[in-house]
């Protein structure tokens, strides 16, 4: 579609936010105009927009009119033209403004400066004027009778309103706001103002500082200024709403301005989960109250729990106390790719209930029906009997996703992802919707924490009277609040059938997560599982030290065994570039041993602190700190002799684990206490992992005992005579999978 065109041509009126203007002289690049002021300027051809000729004669409009004017509805043009006449006529006489066009008669008594009359005399006339005019003019009138307006008059201040307005912003000053009010749409706004306007709100991702609305204005117009370019008529009710919802679109705060740049490349539908290995996690806070023996009072508690985001299945759940860590985080994952079963069993004084115990794991998994190894079922059992064995599967994942708590983000836990190859998938800023089957996991707790002792209910304003108060209700270990949670969820959540949980093809169907992972793993096909007993050493952080004579030393603690005899004298750049230090790993949650993974054989090997044997209390990283920090108030650093250091430890132990001290103290050592327990629970599981390897292999499957936990003194079952595995070194897992 071609633009209209015109002639320029000296006389010719062009309508501008000042009234209508004549052309005086002809330029190349434009034309000189006179306004009705009896200013002279010079405007270019790009600046004149050809129209219609209107009812005034008008041919062309200026610039500043565009395109904010020629969007209003025309009875709101025609208003604001009428009252710029009104205006121009008091003021100069002449209703267009200029002479040049001067109506028959004009100019009449009293408007102009000719006759001498103030302007508010001449206001006060012109209101009797239009007034007269008003009365009788039918749709004026029948506007009045309909109630739509009170009286066909119009004031002479009412009128000098129009005047300040029109001084101010031209014929936008007298448009009637009241009129086009929610009517305008933003395309009448200046395109440079809009332009400009979206470069800047396009900045705020996530990435700067959240700043005022006021304050994009000023750096709006700034830029314009600097651009050079004048808008004279900027609508300011519709400018503010422009700004108010760019500002609403963006979000007022850098989580919500990061949450939708982001949605810019996310997609529209659920994410096509049908792989058992894709997994998501998440750490919530345990509605019960656990008794602490070392702060003496009741704490509260974090659930960390990992699951198969297509399936359901729970494959990992810890406690933790608070606040989780990175190192527990990767525990979590550690459990996740473990195959563990719990053996229910009926026993001559009830039923006993074991808890969650390693059952080793396969070269390969094959849950059709159709075994090509022997000595391998589905995960769900095949009755609804309670009695037996009931299996939690282990994943290696291949995605895993979570929010964006430092614990995940942070160093250690993306270094383990990366190790196993695994993608880490983040939710967007302040939406749980996107980790949706997580969350809801942490709904179905509910069940459990309702039938668990200390109930506290969801928030403050459900917590009853009793809750806290050890006389009055009942509470129960770390460790058997973890085992009762392994039974829930093995015995109720696993069993329960999942609304979630739809087959294709078959509506209604009632389905278990363990049943659809049978039928995921049918369709998907192989999943590999490291299935070496050392895994657990790849989930620590490793510390680089050099060995001496003495050993090795660690935070004034002095480590040694017999297998560093051919490593305290190694050459530079054995194991890393620059120094003769070597690799071990550490376990934060238990300081009384580090360890150490031979590069001949690959076999871990634990060396122990040199003190451990003297004392019965745990020995974590938190405590090991603390001690110092004590040592260092008696004697500054020069107190912290090798000599001594171990016998200052000990001593202090007994004082740092009693109940006495600051509240600060007792609650870190209380936290340590905990994943003290669960350390000691970790390694000695390895421990019977490694003996029951040498012990018996049955099949494909390695099988560790099924009585082995601490508080457990229940002799091993060996069904087959034993192995000797000493003199062949163990595999790296890694070529397994």
């Amino acid at each position: 579609m071609s633009r209209a065109t015109v002639e320029i041509s000296t006389g010719m009126r062009i309508l501008t936010n000042r009234g209508v203007a004549i052309v005086v002289e002809i330029d190349r690049h434009g034309a000189h105009l006179r306004d009705s002021t009896g200013h002279t300027y010079f405007t270019a051809y790009t600046e004149l927009d050809a129209r219609e000729v209107s009812e005034s004669g008008v041919q062309v409009l200026h610039s500043s009119l565009l395109p904010w004017f020629i969007k209003l509805p025309a009875d709101v043009q025609a208003s604001a033209l009428f009252r710029q006449q009104c205006i121009l006529e008091v003021r100069t006489g002449y209703r267009e403004g200029v002479a040049e066009l001067a109506q028959p008669g004009e100019p009449f008594w009293p408007f102009g400066e000719t006759y001498g009359v103030s302007i508010t005399k001449r206001y006060e006339h012109m209101s009797r004027l239009v007034s007269f005019e008003r009365t009788v003019d039918r749709t004026i009138m029948q506007r009045v009778y309909d109630g739509e307006i009170q009286k066909p008059s119009i004031s002479g201040r009412a009128m000098m309103t129009w005047d300040k307005n029109w001084m101010t912003l031209g014929l936008g000053g007298v448009v009637d706001g009241r009129s086009i009010r929610d009517k305008q749409g933003f395309d009448a706004l200046d395109a440079n103002f809009r332009r400009i306007a979206e470069e800047h709100f396009r900045q705020f991702d996530g990435r700067r500082s959240a700043i005022s609305r006021n304050e994009i204005e000023r750096r709006i117009r700034l830029q314009m200024k600097q651009e050079g370019l004048v808008i004279e008529n900027l609508p300011e009710r519709l400018m503010e709403e422009y700004l108010s919802h760019h500002w609403r679109a963006i979000g007022r705060t850098t989580k919500q301005q990061k949450s939708r740049s982001l949605r810019k490349v996310s997609g529209h539908e659920s994410y096509p989960a049908q792989h058992s290995t894709q997994c998501c996690t998440d750490i919530c806070r345990g509605d019960n109250l656990i008794w602490d023996p070392i702060q003496d009072r009741p704490v509260s508690v974090e659930i960390g729990s990992m699951m198969s985001t297509p399936s359901r299945v729970v494959t990992a759940m810890r406690l933790f106390p608070r606040s989780a860590n990175g190192v527990d985080v990767g525990l979590l994952l550690y459990d996740s790719m473990r195959q563990q079963s719990m053996l229910v069993e009926q026993g001559p004084d009830g039923p006993t209930i074991d808890d969650w115990r390693w059952i080793g794991v396969p070269e390969s998994l094959d849950f059709n029906g159709n075994p090509v190894r022997t000595g391998r079922r589905g995960a769900a059992k095949p009755d609804l009997a309670i009695w037996g064995e009931h299996q939690v599967p282990g994943v290696t994942p291949t995605s895993v996703r979570s929010d964006h708590g430092s614990i995940y983000v942070g160093k250690h836990f993306r270094s383990l992802l990366d190790q196993f190859g695994i993608t880490l998938q983040l939710s967007r800023g302040k939406k749980p919707s996107d980790n949706p089957h997580i969350e809801r996991l942490h709904e179905t707790y509910q069940r459990f924490y309702q039938q668990s002792d200390a109930f506290k209910g969801r928030g403050i304003y459900e917590r009853g009277s009793w809750v806290g108060v050890v006389a009055d209700e009942p509470m129960c270990t770390a460790e058997k609040y973890l085992t009762d949670m392994q039974r829930f969820l093995t015995l109720d959540y696993s069993r329960q059938p999942h609304d979630g949980l739809h087959l294709p093809g078959e509506p209604g169907r009632r389905v278990t997560p363990l049943e659809y992972w049978d039928a995921l793993f049918a369709i998907t096909g192989r999943i590999t599982i490291p299935v070496h007993p050392d895994l657990i050493y790849q989930f620590l952080p490793i510390i680089w030290l050099a060995p001496g004579h003495a050993g090795v030393e660690f935070k004034n603690l002095t480590y040694d065994d017999e297998v560093l005899e051919d490593f305290r004298d190694v050459r530079k750049g054995t194991f890393r570039e620059q120094d003769s230090a070597i690799p071990f790993h550490h376990d934060p949650r238990d300081m009384t041993r580090i360890w150490f993974r031979h590069p001949d054989t690959d076999r871990i090997h634990e060396i122990g602190w040199r003190g451990r044997h003297l004392i019965d209390a745990p020995l974590v990283d938190v405590l090991v700190d603390r001690v110092n920090e004590r040592i260092q108030e008696r004697g500054g650093n020069r107190a912290l002799k090798k000599r001594t250091i171990m016998l200052q430890i000990i001593d202090e132990i007994g004082d740092l684990t009693t109940p006495k001290g600051k509240d600060e103290s007792r609650a870190q050592l209380s936290a340590a206490y905990i994943r003290w327990g669960q350390a000691q629970r970790d390694h000695d599981e390895v421990a019977e992992a490694h003996r029951a390897v040498e012990l018996a292999q049955q099949g494909n499957v390695v099988r560790l005992p099924t009585a082995v936990r601490a508080n457990n003194s229940a002799e091993t079952a060996v069904s087959e005579p034993a192995q000797e595995t000493d003199e062949e070194p163990w595999p790296d897992y890694r070529e397994m999978v």
